[in-house]
């Protein structure tokens, strides 16, 4: 530890040296102020020479409105020429208001600050008969004023040179050269986790060394307690990691859930399709698409001829059967960006991205040649099937006032359009010439 310094009767302290500096600051301010307070009189003087030239402009307004009026040119410029004559007066200019300069003296001039410019109406009976023009000369109070300003900021550059080599030399020396030599000496003797390991090298008697001593004290405490607290922190963070690790399996566990939930919501568990639900949003997401992209797009819709009748005949499990077969059969003949959905209980669509009316008949007559040709066999049974098919094609050029409702329904009566033509059939919705009725559920 560091042995705190007794303080002596003469030691002059951290205070007192401060305190020095602090004096020769003032003074410098002192200058500055006196400084700041000779540049206040200064503008305050040309204030008051501005407001003297707006007097002297609104007198002489005053004294030509009789020429003006008159047309006295000839007073009127013996008045402008023995204005100019004037010492701080440079320039003066009378036009009416006709824009014809009745008199003229003085040359203006616009290469320097301390000239200053006015402009003032000459009014008679408060109507405007022309203007008056003078600009004044503050040359000579400019001068006078910079050259006590030059003065004062020599005397002031040279004391603030002193003061600032003074404060350099006590600050160095009394503040911050003890306070490099403790920092560089704490730094080396710091260890990995922060703790001193080692005595200040600072007993000087003074503010500094009652400080430094303070801080070794406070620093062994510290180091102490360091020790202390790591055990702990190395235990609450065994104990957090392992909750982390189990709040991720959990986590895990929960998002494969949700997935699961998820896919649950938007399928049809028999068939594994997806159901109406998601084909909704499916068919307005890519009619939406469609309209961006100035493309098309087309819908299938499906329904199995005679369903009821196979149900009635080999039961409602070997029904399922066949919506399964089916549902599989669909899915290996669409594209992946295809969407294949089971609408209701027969009933079967599919939303073709990116296909015309040309396209969506090509792809509707290979489904329906397949399933033709299709044998599905159950519990010893051998079941042939047919399809019935309707079909609408949406472009951008169909306009955004088409819903996708009016999409499914215009498919749908397709649809019926091929029941009503002998099943085992695909229609496109132009095909329809006459009014279409949808047959009832028991012929299907």
């Amino acid at each position: 530890m560091v042995k705190q310094a007794k303080p002596g009767f003469f030691s002059l302290g951290i205070r007192q040296k401060v305190g020095f500096v602090l004096v020769t600051v003032l003074l410098l301010s002192l200058g500055l102020s006196g400084w700041y307070s000779l540049r206040q009189q200064e503008e305050r003087i040309l204030e008051e020479t501005k407001l003297r030239g707006s007097d002297l402009i609104n007198f002489t307004a005053q004294s030509v409105v009789y020429g003006v009026v008159g047309y006295d040119y000839h007073s009127l410029q013996l008045l402008i020429d023995e204005l100019v004559k004037s010492q701080d007066i440079n320039y003066a200019k009378i036009i009416n208001t006709k824009g014809n300069i009745m008199a003229k003296a003085g040359r203006l001039s616009t290469q320097s600050a301390s000239w200053t410019f006015f402009e003032q109406d000459i009014v008679f009976d408060e109507t405007v008969v022309g203007s008056l023009s003078i600009q004044l000369d503050n040359s000579r109070i400019v001068k006078k004023f910079a050259e006590r300003r030059n003065d004062l900021i020599l005397r002031e550059i040279m004391l603030i040179i002193l003061i600032a080599i003074g404060e350099y030399l006590a600050l160095s020396y009394f503040i911050i050269r003890p306070i490099c030599m403790t920092s560089n000496k704490l730094k080396s003797n710091i260890d990995e986790a922060g703790m001193l390991y080692a005595d200040i090298p600072y007993n000087k008697n003074d503010e500094l060394g009652h400080l430094f001593s303070h801080f070794q004290t406070m620093q062994a405490r510290l180091n102490e307690t360091t020790n202390q607290l790591k055990s702990k922190v190395e235990l609450a963070n065994r104990e957090v990691q392992e909750k982390n690790n189990r709040l991720q399996i959990q986590s895990d566990e929960l998002r494969i859930i949700n997935d699961k939930l998820k896919q649950l919501t938007i399928t049809d568990p028999l068939t594994e399709l997806y159901n109406r639900r998601h084909f909704d949003i499916v068919l307005k997401k890519e009619m939406s698409f469609a309209q961006r992209k100035k493309n098309c797009v087309s819908l299938i819709i499906f329904d199995l001829d005679h369903f009821k009748a196979i149900n009635d005949q080999y039961s409602h499990s070997v029904g399922d059967t066949v919506l399964g077969s089916v549902a599989k059969t669909l899915l290996e003949s669409v594209r992946d960006s295809d969407v294949a959905c089971r609408i209701g209980g027969e009933e079967f669509a599919v939303v073709c991205r990116d296909t015309n009316m040309h396209e969506v008949r090509i792809t509707a007559e290979n489904l329906r040649k397949k399933f033709e040709k299709l044998t599905i066999h159950s519990n010893q049974y051998n079941i042939k099937i047919t399809a019935s098919f309707g079909m609408m094609t949406y472009s951008s050029l169909s306009g955004p006032s088409i819903s996708s409702d009016d999409i499914y329904h215009s498919a749908d009566m397709a649809m019926y359009h091929s029941k009503q033509q002998g099943r085992n059939r695909v229609s496109h919705y132009s095909d329809i010439t006459v009014d279409i009725k949808r047959p009832s559920a028991n012929h299907s």
